[in-house]
């Protein structure tokens, strides 16, 4: 499974007035640099590629490649002397990592915006307030706010399928993370909800029996192949067309991949209401 930050650190809200009231107006920047790997996946999906000045060496990684990296791109590894060359006219920093890079940068004058991050539906719409503002109206980044809005104002009607996540290692996600509301929003009742982030085996998994089975990981993390051989029954979930498997971008850049998710898991809860 791609590197999950479990951390669940605030007060958010502060770095995010902090990087409202430093952006200002949006303005239209044509070199622009990143130094976190959740900025870079943001600039590569909804920012003009001849804009784009750096991006972290991460990105370049194939474990966290989503995009092809224009060749005019350059990869840093957060160090303010590796950015001062390119002359960036916006430097996008995550809310924790390369700090020092960052402070360094605007000691020499550089302009760095830090954008919080996002550990919930409602800071994910705040942390998207927050790009706008930096970046300004691009269209991808606009359609993804209305999508999201959008999903998020709908009813899901009666009946309320289970489900359950079921991580690598045998991780669960409860109350208090954003995996959980999203199970929540679509419509299903999360039978881990009162775990938080902790541990099920899959035994347990089994004697709960959940409407819905979620995974969560890659498939060289957490082969549903391997699964099924491991419980007959998981099988049988496999057979049904009663298993999701959340994106590993959740995990790495959920702005990117939480409108998506989301639309699925509710279309996933339809199919199951109109099967019982």
């Amino acid at each position: 499974m791609a590197a999950h930050s479990h951390k669940r650190y605030l007060p958010w809200w502060l770095l995010l007035g902090a990087a409202l009231l430093f952006a200002g107006k949006a303005q239209a920047y044509e070199r622009i640099a990143s130094l976190n790997l959740c900025l870079d996946q943001v600039l590569l999906h909804w920012a003009k590629p001849a804009d784009i000045v750096s991006l972290t060496w991460l990105s370049g990684a194939e474990q966290y490649r989503s995009l092809p990296i224009p060749q005019h791109v350059q990869l840093n590894r957060a160090r303010a002397e590796e950015l001062l060359p390119l002359q960036p006219d916006l430097v996008l920093a995550g809310q924790y990592g390369a700090q020092r890079a960052a402070q360094r940068l605007q000691t020499l004058g550089v302009h760095v915006v830090t954008i919080p991050d996002a550990y919930s539906l409602e800071q994910l719409q705040q942390q998207l307030d927050a790009l706008e503002q930096v970046l300004g109206p691009l269209a991808p980044l606009q359609r993804q706010k209305r999508a999201l809005s959008g999903l998020l104002e709908q009813s899901t009607g009666g009946g309320r399928p289970t489900a359950v996540i079921l991580s690598a290692n045998n991780i669960t996600y409860g109350s208090g993370m954003l995996e959980h509301q999203l199970l929540q929003r679509a419509g299903f009742e999360n039978l881990a909800s009162g775990q938080g982030l902790g541990r099920i085996s899959l035994e347990e998994v089994i004697a709960l029996r959940p409407d819905l089975l979620v995974f969560y990981g890659s498939e060289q993390h957490f082969a549903l192949a391997y699964l099924a051989a491991r419980h007959p029954v998981l099988q049988r979930y496999i057979d049904s067309g009663r298993t999701y498997t959340l994106p590993s971008q959740l995990s790495l850049c959920p702005v990117l991949a939480v409108v998506d998710t989301l639309q699925q898991l509710m279309d996933k809860r339809e199919t199951l209401v109109k099967a019982q």
